[in-house]
């Protein structure tokens, strides 16, 4: 079974107890409404169950032609069956949290008949304004970038590099969901920031090789003082990273593939950024990194740039006092599922550097959202974001 079928599955599985307690307490719940509320208590369990439309598809297609390709299929059923997902349990919670004031009615309040009456529809009107709420939520975070901006100070920077900016970017995933007009967009709020440096800390694509020269050409309308530096992303290795190495070359972008790059000022100062390939398929090799850090040439500004965050690059980083650190990877955990006043995403089982900045000891790491998305079309809890980072004078 294709692992994106596999993980959809099994997204499905763990949405299911969810489902069928919704099912079974909203037909109880809506029933006592009357004939007001006769057509929801039906409707509900059609709606949950529509959510399973697209992982249903994909097996039975998967099991009858042996073949199949949920990017090709109507993107509508992507995004009806995440959207379930984050509607069910926020609906869960509201439910529950609804159902213990009840049950609280019941041992306090003499007036509990009152509350039975009107429980149905009270309950009717969570479901209107999960539906809303959960909808339009999705649609901004998935749809609208936010801008990030912050200082950071430095010790012994010098006056030519006070309010340098770097804006950091990361996880374009070039796609049929990620297109030309999404990056275009990306990069347009790239360009507002007028950035002095653009580093880029990787996965330009999310597959294949259909969408690098035009994810690349979007990229490479980044307007930069010093250009825009990157590293390579796990999506960039699996599609081949000479392939769009030479696409962004292309495009005046410098991919460091674990290599050392100085940027001279005017003024004799110098910023130092050491690129580190930090994938699933290809973990950076410690010998590497240690020669790296160590002979990188003396610079006022010392950054270590990876698509993903490992121990022994913070370890490497704080011994060779980095000024920061800069990954991606994560997408800011993309989808933050909300249950109980808690929020779940598979990012935080995986890293506990999810999105923001972060401090080892002296060393800032710095996280980027970045655009795209890996497995779902959504984001809900961690919008696309651009980065701007201001240095100071500690």
């Amino acid at each position: 079974m294709p692992w994106l079928l596999k993980m959809t599955v099994l997204v499905s599985a763990l949405m299911a107890p969810a489902a069928l307690y919704l099912c079974f307490r909203l037909f109880n719940i809506l029933k006592k409404g009357g004939k007001h509320l006769a057509f929801l208590k039906w409707l509900m369990p059609l709606v949950l169950c529509s959510f399973y439309l697209f992982p249903l598809v994909g097996a039975i297609d998967f099991y009858t032609t042996g073949s199949i390709d949920l990017l090709g299929y109507p993107k509508i059923l992507a995004y009806w069956f995440w959207f379930g997902l984050i509607f069910v349990f926020q609906l869960v919670t509201w439910v529950l949290v609804a159902d213990l004031l009840k049950f609280g009615s019941r041992l306090l309040s003499s007036s509990y008949k009152a509350v039975e009456q009107w429980y149905p529809r009270f309950i009717a009107g969570v479901i209107i304004i999960v539906f809303i709420f959960v909808g339009w939520k999705m649609y901004q975070d998935t749809t609208r970038v936010r801008t990030d901006s912050r200082s950071l100070a430095i010790k012994g920077l010098p006056p030519s590099l006070e309010d340098f900016k770097i804006v950091h970017i990361s996880d374009i995933q070039g796609d049929e969901y990620t297109g030309r007009d999404e990056i275009a967009n990306y990069i347009d709020v790239v360009n507002r920031q007028n950035p002095d440096l653009i580093i880029f800390t990787g996965d330009l694509i999310s597959y294949g090789t259909d969408f690098i020269s035009m994810a690349a050409r979007e990229l490479g309308k980044a307007k930069a003082t010093y250009g825009t530096v990157a590293v390579v992303g796990d999506h960039d290795y699996w599609a081949g990273t000479n392939t769009v190495e030479n696409a962004l070359e292309e495009e005046g972008v410098t991919l460091l593939r674990d290599e050392n790059y100085t940027i001279k000022l005017d003024t004799g100062d110098s910023l130092a950024i050491t690129g580190v390939t930090e994938v699933y398929s290809k973990a950076s090799n410690p010998k590497t990194v240690d020669s790296l850090t160590h002979n990188l040439p003396e610079a006022s500004v010392k950054i270590l740039g990876s698509h993903q965050v490992e121990d022994h690059l913070i370890t490497n980083a704080r011994q060779n006092n980095y000024d920061m650190m800069l990954a991606g990877h994560t997408h800011g955990g993309q989808i933050h599922v909300p249950f109980l006043g808690m929020s779940f995403s598979a990012a935080e089982r995986e890293t506990q550097y999810v999105s923001g900045l972060y401090r080892e000891g002296a060393l800032p790491i710095h996280i980027n959202n970045g655009l795209g998305f890996t497995l779902g079309p959504i984001r809900y809890g961690a919008p696309p974001t651009v980065t701007s980072i201001r240095l100071k004078k500690e």
